[in-house]
């Protein structure tokens, strides 16, 4: 559908930004515009026309202002000029520009609502615009890019908080209720809908924009960044606009996602570009969660753009739902089995590590802590450079309690010398049954390890959880810091380390040094692990220690 412009000025970037970098300001108005209340998110990339010649897209929209009929509209826009855009059309990959501007001169003074403006801040996001506002700048406005709505489909409430935190996304995230749709697309033009995903299948996750110029099998689209990360890797869809829908505040285009004809592989400041035909190489994760008391299972598959974060969050996120759908509830207590499977190039084999974890609290949420590590062991491996390919995730749940309670550790004799060993036996309950008595466990001293003082740890090899520690926030604070290298060696080493080590059914015997060396002597090098590790069918609770002597 058509709408009229009224051009009012040009916006220069300023003294010091990339020569050329310009906006057009300009008036909406017409049939369209009094139906929607002015431009909406989704209209980015909207070609604009003067005398039949293409100008630009749709960029940016103003703050929403009351009309005489006290009705909210936003009738003044920015475009990006055509010539801005075109640059990025004939992009190669592996180049990057400088960032685009956010201030912008008038060439001339402009007259809006009864205010002088000479001077236009394209804010972040609209509180960031009503603070620019508020703080009453000599002839200054701000306007906010007309970003596509994002919308999520195939989250629980619970995943979408947590996607929504840890994104740390202005705007609250659409919560669509159908995923990609079956229609019969009309042939892609300058002015037609198109879908930009970043995750595709049975979760979906992008938004719709607009069609600015198609040449070839390549797209100019939105006249503005999603994220201006520069070269990407996202799927590119047909999209079906259904209608506009009018809020007080940020109205926006309401539509279906299609099907996948392609990939964004640039996005930058003036525009996002497309290529029909070319697919994107995306990354596969596979979910399988049962529910092992009442048998029922949730099956989920999608792809998802080859970027760490996006990865990590949403096969954590989808986990989550999955397993609230299955259990049909939020919360409460259990006993959950995570099995996963990665592969990859660079890696020698498929990767599987098999954990299991209990909570009283929230047994979904605390499952979750083993999928961050897993994903950073693929995308954030220091030692070889992995071609992460997918992920097969499977849970099984039960609300049965299958965990172990260290009551009591013995030692033979509290005094041992190196080479020697240090023999344990360890009293466990299980719960709600009789104690069982552990044989008796013998734990190497290293030849060289430091004499004097020590202490034998007895407990859990999985990571310990404060209980009174909010798990939510745990999980997004995995999702959201920068994961550690990983302790070893060479690349055998990591995968065996994140294959056995680190499991809740576990015990870990140690025998650690007391104190500091005496001044004046160094420290005499010795083995790392001093101790054992004991399996278990157990989750292990509690924790002891014994002072020991080595002589």
């Amino acid at each position: 559908e058509e709408f009229n412009i009224e051009v009012l000025g040009i916006l220069d970037a300023g003294v010091g930004a990339v020569p050329g970098k310009h906006l057009i300001l300009f008036r909406v108005s017409g049939p369209l515009m009094d139906r929607t209340g002015g431009t909406a998110a989704g209209m980015s990339g909207s070609p604009v026309y003067v005398n039949g010649k293409l100008i630009g897209a749709l960029s940016a929209g103003w703050l929403s202002q009351l009309d005489d009929k006290l009705l909210h509209k936003r009738d003044l826009a920015l475009a990006t000029p055509i010539e801005e855009m075109l640059r990025v059309l004939d992009i190669k990959n592996n180049n990057n520009e400088s960032a685009w501007p956010r201030v912008f001169t008038a060439d001339r003074p402009i007259t809006i609502g009864g205010r002088l403006l000479t001077r236009v801040v394209v804010a972040r996001d609209y509180a960031q615009a009503r603070r620019i506002d508020a703080a009453g700048l000599a002839q200054t406005t701000a306007f906010v890019p007309a970003t596509f709505p994002v919308s999520v489909s195939g989250l629980s409430p619970r995943a979408l908080r947590i996607v929504q935190q840890v994104l740390g996304i202005p705007q609250p995230l659409l919560q669509s209720v159908s995923g990609v749709t079956q229609f019969e697309a009309e042939p892609i033009a300058g002015g037609s809908s198109v879908g930009v995903m970043q995750v595709r299948g049975d979760i979906n996750f992008g938004g719709i924009c607009t069609v600015t110029l198609r040449t070839a099998n390549k797209l100019l689209i939105c006249g503005h960044p999603w994220e201006a990360l520069g070269e990407v890797e996202y799927a590119l869809t047909t999209s079906d606009i259904i209608t506009v829908v009018r809020t007080l505040e940020r109205p926006f285009k309401e539509g279906n996602l299609g099907q996948l004809i392609g990939k964004i592989d640039q996005d930058r400041g003036p525009a996002i570009r497309g290529v029909i035909g070319q697919m994107p190489r995306m990354f596969a994760v596979r979910l399988a969660v049962t529910d092992l008391d009442s048998g029922k299972s949730v099956h989920r598959g999608f792809q998802v753009v080859r970027r760490k974060d996006l990865a990590k969050l949403f096969a954590t996120a989808v986990t989550l739902a999955a397993l609230e759908q299955v259990r049909d509830q939020v919360g409460g207590g259990g006993t959950v089995m995570v099995r996963t499977t990665l592969r990859g190039k660079g890696l020698p084999r498929t990767v599987t590590r098999r954990n299991t974890v209990y909570n009283s609290r929230d047994a979904s949420l605390a499952a979750l802590l083993e999928l961050p590590e897993a994903l950073n062991f693929l995308f954030y491996n220091d030692i070889v450079t992995v071609d992460a390919s997918d992920i097969n995730i499977e849970v099984n749940f039960t609300g049965k309690r299958t965990t172990a309670m260290i009551t009591d550790v013995q030692v033979e004799r509290r005094e041992v010398s190196p080479g020697q060993t240090l023999r344990v036996r360890l009293l466990m309950r299980p719960f709600q049954e009789e104690a069982v008595t552990s044989q008796v466990i013998d734990v190497p001293i290293p030849r060289n390890y430091p004499r004097g003082p020590a202490v034998l740890v007895v407990r859990s090899g999985g990571t310990q959880i404060p209980a009174e520690f909010p798990l939510e926030q745990l999980v997004t604070q995995l999702l959201q810091q920068e994961p550690t290298p990983l302790p070893a060696r060479d690349l055998d080493e990591a995968i065996q380390l994140h294959e056995d080590f680190g499991k809740n059914t576990d015990i870990l015997i140690q025998v650690v040094p007391f104190g500091l060396p005496p001044e004046g002597s160094e420290f005499t090098k010795f083995d790392v692990f001093a101790g054992r590790l004991i399996r278990t069918d157990w989750v292990i609770q509690g924790e002891h220690q014994i002072p020991v002597l080595i002589r």
